[in-house]
């Protein structure tokens, strides 16, 4: 008897295709052809004998060459951060020419260190019932041998629960406050407040010439982008593309900015601290408008990398983590885990 090899159908090839090219922006036809030329061997070493959407969702984790942890039979994610990765070099996707010309032009004074305030201690979230993760416990796949990797043995895991579990297990972390510099004074936000929308993105966008490092300034000229400065929800009408491409050029300057100040980073920023709202806000923007645009692998990278520096979770990135996923057509939260 013969055993057929698995292989991927058009529909599928086509599926992935679409999700690789709006992850990296490479080209729908190039895409396509990557798929042709990749897709079924990958189907094997991972153990898919057919394709639903955690299946396509792992083959393009594959292809974007991306380590991965399981989340449970045949469903992928992120590898959670040990310590804070630069998004600028580190996403599926380059990033915009404005964001470097950004960074480009805050120079040296982009370079000012995040300084230590405190201590973030995730014990509230253990007396809340969360579990570390045990690490040692973990599945102890051979890397030489990747036919050892049996899914169906792998418990299931439930969102959003998995990455406060990876914070409970990192344990006490060093609190640091972003530099004031990245911040937009009072008066000025005050100022800015009272302008029409045409006035402001005007007056934000003189700004960030004359003052690069104002990681704040970018953060509002993205929320601009969207009528009435109202940035929108995932569940509400869509934005037109142009929307979505303006805001995410703007939100990208401010990361890549406000990156410059985590070099080596392994603390947390959180939310109660005023300076670091800017870097956090355009984390959470960044992520949204992938979200919306369909490049949800992305976006999922940034939650990761935004949940790991504020556990707190003040902007509700869990939430956004589950609604990407489900977008995928992973598996949704539990209903009691998700309040």
């Amino acid at each position: 008897m013969t055993t057929s090899t698995p292989r991927t159908s058009t529909t599928h090839r086509s599926r992935i295709a679409r999700r690789l090219d709006r992850e990296t922006g490479m080209g729908y036809q190039r895409a396509l052809d990557t798929v042709r030329e990749k897709a079924d061997a990958l189907l094997r070493p991972l153990h898919l004998e057919r394709l639903d959407a955690g299946g396509c969702d792992l083959i393009l984790r594959a292809l974007l060459q991306q380590s991965l942890e399981f989340w449970g039979p045949g469903i992928g994610a992120h590898m959670w951060p040990t310590m804070y990765h630069p998004l600028f070099m580190g996403l599926p996707g380059p990033m915009s020419d404005a964001a470097l010309e950004a960074v480009t032009r805050a120079g040296q004074t982009a370079n000012t260190q995040a300084e230590p305030v405190g201590t973030f201690d995730p014990s509230w979230l253990a007396a809340a019932g969360v579990e570390a993760l045990d690490y040692d416990a973990e599945p102890d796949y051979d890397e030489e041998d990747e036919d050892e990797i049996v899914l169906e043995e792998l418990e299931p895991l439930e969102e959003p629960d998995r990455w406060k579990g990876h914070v409970v297990a990192q344990g006490r972390r060093d609190a640091f406050v972003m530099p004031s510099q990245q911040s937009l004074s009072p008066a000025l936000r005050e100022k800015l407040q009272s302008l029409a929308p045409a006035g402001a993105r005007a007056r934000l966008e003189q700004l960030v010439l004359d003052e690069p490092v104002t990681v704040e300034a970018y953060v509002l000229r993205a929320a601009l982008a969207f009528p009435g400065g109202t940035v929108p929800a995932v569940d509400g009408p869509a934005p037109s593309a142009d929307e979505l491409a303006d805001a995410r050029r703007w939100y990208e300057c401010a990361v890549t900015v406000g990156e410059q100040a985590l070099h080596f980073f392994n603390g947390a920023l959180l939310w109660h601290e005023e300076s670091n709202r800017p870097f956090l806000e355009a984390l959470y923007g960044l992520a949204l408008v992938h979200c919306l645009g369909g490049s949800w692998n992305t976006s999922e990278q940034i939650l990761f990398a935004l949940l790991h520096l504020d556990p707190y979770d003040e902007q509700q990135a869990g939430a956004l983590l589950a609604q990407v996923r489900r977008q995928v057509g992973l598996p949704a939260p539990r209903e009691e885990s998700a309040s």
